[in-house]
């Protein structure tokens, strides 16, 4: 078999010798010649012809029909990054070209991420850094929380939300989720309840946001949502900016009203006048987009879909597989 590997932004940092070792397991390796972050369709198009894997991650522009048209043995793409969205196509589906993704990988990271982003806010890590300071002369009041048995409300039910509902079980959260896919009767196999929207935001002490970014979920949270929210409660963003009206948010976040954590923007980063940069740390914690995965976990990511890629060429079960219909509720 010959397999393209296709990729540049973070290449390094997923692919270590184990994963070398494991690529030239498959069969003749070839590196993609070039370095431009965002892969070029026409070079990739040339690029594909006699290739039977691509191995592809960050970077790597929609496989549609004209990028596809020489890939006249290409049956399967081992994808290193986590949504699919931006380069699946009805084309490569049509082909029978079979796509696994590193998301199972990327979700628990960025689900450990949320609940690290949830403990911060609650313990007062800021305000205590700040005091640490100053320890001599300004202890001052303070009133902090923790996660056990913390009323935890979830927005959205998919990878990043299945690993993050067994992460709050060990703290013995009361969840709350919300999702439009999911019956009553499959919550409670979850341990969870299943709940609107203007459920979760009036009795939920912290609520976290896991949902897809798509046209419905634009500015899904507004200022009436908001408005909802208990004194100090605690809204946790490691999705997608867009979720969040941020005119909004910034209104509730100076007035004292809530606090926030955020690892993603409408804009990233924010544009200068964005009211989120005057907001007090007390009340908001600000991330450059780095819930996961953690240069660490990288490598792992990479390895579930090139285990993958083992099965596929020995005519075993795909454990990593995205689908056509899975492929359309991911974040794009």
């Amino acid at each position: 078999m010959k397999i393209l590997v296709a990729w540049n932004t973070g290449r390094e940092t997923f692919l270590t010798q184990e994963n070398i070792d494991l690529l030239n397991r498959l069969g003749e390796v070839v590196w993609y010649d070039g370095d431009e972050r965002r892969l070029d369709p026409e070079r990739l198009r040339d690029a594909l012809e006699g290739v039977d894997i691509l191995v592809t991650g960050w970077g790597c522009c929609q496989l549609n029909e004209y990028v596809l048209e020489k890939a006249d043995k290409l049956k399967f793409v081992a994808y290193t990054a986590g949504s699919v969205a931006a380069i699946v196509s009805d084309a490569m589906y049509a082909k029978g070209i079979r796509i696994s993704s590193g998301n199972e990988g990327f979700a628990r990271v960025v689900a450990e991420g949320t609940v690290a982003q949830m403990m911060y806010v609650l313990r007062l890590f800021a305000e205590s850094d700040m005091r640490v300071c100053h320890w001599k002369t300004n202890l001052g009041n303070y009133y902090n929380e923790s996660l056990w048995e913390q009323r935890v409300g979830i927005v959205g039910y998919g990878a990043i939300s299945r690993n993050l509902i067994n992460m709050l079980k060990v703290f013995d959260a009361k969840i709350k989720l919300y999702s439009r896919h999911m019956t009553d009767e499959q919550a409670a196999e979850l341990g969870v309840q299943k709940a609107s929207l203007e459920e979760i935001f009036s009795t939920c002490r912290v609520i976290s946001l896991n949902t897809a970014k798509s046209p419905e979920n634009h500015h899904l949270v507004n200022d009436e949502l908001l408005s909802l929210m208990e004194q100090d409660a605690v809204l946790v963003n490691t999705a997608r900016g867009d979720l969040i009206d941020e005119e909004a948010l910034a209104k509730h976040l100076h007035s004292g009203h809530i606090r926030a954590a955020l690892d993603v923007y409408c804009k990233e980063p924010p544009v200068d006048e964005s009211p989120l940069w005057t907001v007090p740390a007390s009340r908001l914690h600000m991330m450059p987009h780095m819930a996961g995965p953690t240069i660490d976990q990288r490598p792992a990511c990479a390895r579930l879909v090139l285990e993958d890629a083992l099965r596929f060429q020995n005519g075993e079960p795909l454990k990593y597989e995205i689908t056509a219909s899975r492929s359309q509720t991911m974040t794009k």
